[in-house]
């Protein structure tokens, strides 16, 4: 049990819960409670069985379980006879000692002997008293007639007391119901009328994933426990026995039902293992051995079949087959103890409040808030926070905060929740009486305070009635499309975790926020020092005695005069803020739905949509709307729909939206599983197509799909795979090549003499199938098969006569890389600036060693190409790389200039149409001289941005000016010569122009 996740979760340190002590007292108070009924004089250790109970009822409210379970188990031993006298005995002094010290606990008081779900312990407490004064009172009487009657006259005058005590007790409300975490055991999660209990993801029901997850094997073999108790030969089932049987029972009862209570199976798993296991080593091992060493009693040896079974030879096969099941076995307790030192490790012993990143760093935030909290902030401070972190803050930063993970006081969490859902203006009015500091977690993505505020809203709701129009509060959240509703976006949550726009200065001021934006912590400006006070002065706690460390408190008067409608508004604050809340009442009231109209068609969306009306006179061709279709997750939809695309007249909501009903399954159509979850399916084209009209996917939606029959042949069968129909079940070859793409690729067969591999179906990224091939011989080893998109790839390995992928930075930030050709590197996902990707291509010819292959921007290019000595000076130096004179030095020649998108140019430049004072440089992968100076009275325009070394020149007609330039750019950045007679253009310093590198006179 030590090693079990089930039992670490709750063991170890660090757990900031009172649930790492109470596990320890709830094992002790059971073993205790177990060995006082193993022997008659045993009973005396119930009284060390009472003081357990008592520290796990002063650490956790889990000790109603506890006091259950030992009642539960006495009940069973008084119904079956066992040891009435010791059984009685223990379970007085367990129950005395118990109860008397859990109602020293403050909190518990006398809720043992008031509370529903403690009544069944006192009833058999009660019960095993009147037994024993009934054999009491029976032993005394002598003779059998008057011992007859004594019996009669006891249990009638007992009987009368405890029915005249229920009577008097129930109707006065001395019984209270039970409790809403118990009553949450017995109803479906969310629905227990409690949206605090609601809130806490750990109430989920239990899955089979969960149990593997915190039991590993011993879930499976715990089960073959409860058989082996009652085949103790010769011994049958003792009172221990019968209490793990009870134990097993109600842990997984309960851990079904919430998935937080999977700890108390830990317990019962360990002990019903070990109870199978020690059968199991007993028939297998210690009994031939034994038989072996001792001869078998005379009446075993008239037993032909026990005879039979412990023959010699027998015995020898039983110890070998206990050898072999050591050889299975052994194993099998090796790979559970590292599952559960993995599960140690890795899962259980990281912090809470520190993340692992996904570039493998850590990430602080929320510890490192706390600690600003405790270095930065007054020791009295008083912090808001949700009332997750209460016990961090409590424990780390070391200051006071509203609420913590004790979630009995429900109205005090309402009283938070209502702060923080309140719009900005009416928040600070409660806030400034209640705290110094507020802290939010506002990393988004659905895990900070913006993704619980939902459930401040309904808490604050169940108590101050009107905060939301409607009980589930669908006003306050945000849509799908991520735009918040009115109530949400005006709520401070909303605005504390940079959602909302600046900060309201005039209320708040920001004092820290994390370095990666995940804690924010603000200061509540204008604290009312009077409220302050007040809650400070020990005269005002409700403590339960003096001195003592259970102080509910009180709240401020002035912020009872905001929250209390029992209490008369005297301040102008009280008087302002009950006015904005009845204002904001009365416009979330004007927000609500109307009913809906008579006459709808029928169909699902009356329970979740409503404001419904019909526009037409006639119900199947009329337009239905709806004003507010419920939305899983988001406030609800309008929606309508043109009701004569319907089939039937009934109509659906469908996460918000209003889509017709279905129609019957044909009664024509395959066989597959595919008929589960598509409706609407029915046969075409002559039966050759089978189309579903609504195909539910993952995500809740209905789609329409189609299949072409002839695509799934037998044994193949159709199925539905996140809304699209699929053709599974078909066989693949014998001999065909192991890889990934098995896994989503069916019918696969060889051909061309094993040289060609053909899946006759292979999934595509949005659900379809397709048919795909390959050349085995364009993927060797360690390559192996994989599907991409439907289409068949080799992944890891390398192409026949083609050297392997070339090293690079580029690998740091491209992924899917692949030799195609002879000596063309193809990347299929290089990231870029703008956080996308893309695909790029490279002519390794074009990049020998020393150069490398880089990603710029999500293209490859080639970087350290080296280059010649003596070149001329010139900018193009930064960006061109391989570059060498030529020609007698005449002529320079680059094979690496970047152009845009991340291209790399070849460029070559005559140096001596660059003359003094040019300068060459690097124009989008060309080489241009630049900073040819140009003659006087050369007019202006455009064309100087482009065109350098221009003069004017006269005709050699006479008739006018000639405009000549040595380097006019051209649309590819070559440079070329261009002249223009100036006398057709009548203004060229407005009109001179330079298109694709001639001189033009434009308009």
């Amino acid at each position: 049990m030590a090693i079990l996740p089930a039992h670490l979760s709750r063991s170890v340190g660090g757990g900031f819960d009172n649930e790492s002590v109470a596990i320890p007292a709830m094992c002790i108070t059971f073993f205790l409670w177990c060995r006082s009924l193993r022997t008659a004089s045993s009973w005396p250790l119930a009284a060390a069985a009472g003081l357990a109970y008592t520290c796990m009822a002063a650490s956790w409210g889990g000790y109603v379980f506890v006091l259950n379970m030992v009642g539960v188990h006495a009940g069973v031993l008084l119904l079956l006879g066992r040891s009435q006298s010791s059984l009685c005995k223990a379970y007085t002094l367990f129950y005395v000692i118990g109860t008397t010290g859990a109602m020293q606990v403050p909190i518990i008081g006398w809720t043992p002997l008031k509370s529903s779900e403690q009544l069944g312990p006192l009833a058999i407490f009660a019960a095993m008293q009147l037994a024993q004064l009934y054999r009491a009172w029976a032993s005394r009487c002598s003779s059998t007639q008057g011992k007859d009657g004594s019996q009669l006259a006891t249990v009638a005058i007992l009987g009368a007391v405890a029915a005249l005590a229920v009577a008097v007790l129930v109707p006065s409300g001395f019984f209270g119901p039970l409790s809403v975490r118990v009553s949450a055991l017995f109803v479906e999660h969310t629905r227990t009328g409690n949206p605090l209990v609601d809130s806490v993801a750990e109430h989920q029901p239990g899955s089979s994933d969960a149990y593997w997850t915190y039991l590993g094997k011993v879930y499976y073999v715990a089960p073959a426990g409860l058989p082996a108790l009652f085949l103790r030969k010769g011994r049958g089932v003792s009172d221990s026995g019968l209490f793990l049987v009870c134990l097993a029972g109600a842990a997984y009862f309960f851990s079904l039902k919430m998935r937080r209570l999977i700890i108390l199976t830990a317990l019962p798993a360990a002990g019903l293992t070990g109870v199978a296991a020690g059968l199991a080593f007993e028939w297998v091992v210690l009994s031939p051995i034994q038989r072996t060493l001792c001869s078998p009693s005379s009446l075993e040896m008239r037993s032909k079949a026990v005879a039979a079974f412990n023959t010699p030879l027998v015995r020898i096969a039983r110890l070998l087959l206990a050898a072999l099941l050591a050889q299975v076995v052994l194993p099998e307790i090796k790979a559970f103890y590292e599952f559960c030192d993995n599960k140690a490790r890795y899962s259980l012993s990281h912090p809470q409040i520190m993340l692992k990143a996904n570039n493998g760093g850590i990430i602080d935030d929320y510890r490192e808030a706390y600690w600003w909290l405790r270095d930065n902030t007054p020791e009295d401070s008083r912090i808001m926070a949700w009332w997750d972190y209460g016990y961090q803050i409590a424990g780390i930063a070391k200051r006071t905060t509203i609420a913590d993970g004790n979630t009995w006081n429900h109205e005090h969490i309402a009283l938070l929740g209502l702060c923080l859902s309140s719009p900005v203006q009416d928040a600070h009015t409660i806030a400034r009486h209640l705290a110094d500091y507020i802290l939010v977690w506002s990393g988004g993505g659905g895990k900070d305070d913006v993704g619980k505020s939902g459930h401040m809203a309904r808490i604050a709701n169940s108590v101050y009635s009107g905060h939301c129009a409607e009980s589930d509060c669908d006003q306050f959240g945000i849509y799908p499309g991520g735009k918040a509703s009115k109530m949400m976006g005006s709520s401070l949550i909303y605005s504390l975790c940079d959602r909302g726009g600046a900060l309201d200065e005039k209320y708040f001021k920001e004092v820290y926020h994390s370095r990666n934006k995940r804690v924010r912590i603000v200061q509540v400006l204008r604290v009312s020092e009077e409220s302050r006070q007040w809650a400070g002065d020990p005269r005002n706690r409700l403590c339960d005695a003096p001195g003592s460390w259970y102080c509910p408190g009180q709240y401020p008067p002035l912020l009872r005069q905001l929250v209390d409608e029992d209490l008369e508004a005297e301040t102008s604050e009280a008087k302002a803020y009950r006015k904005a809340y009845a204002k904001r009442k009365q416009e979330q009231e004007a927000e609500r739905p109307l009913p809906n109209q008579p006459g709808l068609p029928g169909g699902s969306f009356l329970d979740s949509c409503r404001g419904c009306s019909l526009e037409g006179k006639h119900l199947q061709k009329g337009v239905l709307r709806c004003t507010h279709c419920r939305f899983p997750g988001s406030p609800a939809l309008a929606s309508s729909l043109d009701l004569q695309s319907c089939p039937l007249p009934e109509v659906d909501n469908i996460r918000g939206e209003l889509q017709c009903k279905p129609k019957v399954n044909a009664a024509n159509i395959p066989e597959g599983g595919y008929r589960d979850s598509c409706r609407g399916c029915e046969l075409e084209q002559g039966g050759t197509v089978l189309q579903c009209s609504h195909c539910g996917a993952a995500d809740g939606r209905r789609v329409t799909s189609r299949f072409l029959l002839s695509q799934c042949p037998r044994p193949g069968k159709l199925d539905n795979h996140n809304g699209v129909l699929n053709c599974v079940g078909l066989l693949n070859a014998a001999k065909i090549p192991e890889g990934p793409y098995l896994h989503s690729c069916q019918g696969c067969h060889l051909f061309d003499y094993g040289k060609l591999v053909t899946c006759q179906l292979c999934r595509k990224a949005d659900g379809r199938q397709l048919q795909s091939s390959f050349e085995l011989g364009l993927c060797l080893p360690p390559g192996k098969l994989d599907n991409q998109d439907g289409s068949l790839i080799c992944k890891g390995g390398k192409s026949p006569g083609v050297q392997e992928l070339p090293e690079g930075p580029y690998k740091q930030t491209c992924s899917e890389c692949r030799l195609e050709g002879p000596r063309t590197l193809k990347c299929e996902r290089c990231g870029n600036l703008q956080s996308q990707v893309v695909s790029s291509s490279y002519d390794l010819s074009r990049c020998s060693a020393p150069a490398q292959l880089h990603n710029q921007d999500g293209a490859l290019i080639c970087i350290g190409v080296p280059s010649g000595p003596r070149l001329p000076a010139g900018n193009y130096l930064k960006s061109c790389e391989g570059c060498h004179l030529q020609e007698g030095d005449q002529l320079l020649s680059c094979s690496h200039c970047k152009a845009p998108g991340g291209l790399q140019r070849v460029s070559s430049y005559q140096l001596a149409l660059c003359p003094v004072p040019g300068r060459l440089e690097n124009w989008n992968g060309v080489l241009n001289c630049l900073g040819l100076l140009s003659g006087p009275a050369v007019p202006g325009g455009a064309f100087r941005e482009s065109c350098q070394g221009c003069r004017l020149e006269s005709s050699e007609t006479g008739q006018g000016q000639v405009l000549t330039c040595s380097h006019c750019r051209a649309a590819d950045g070559r440079q070329k010569p261009s002249s223009l007679a100036l006398a057709g253009c009548p203004d060229p310093a407005q009109m001179l122009q330079n298109r694709d590198g001639s001189l033009i006179c434009g308009q």
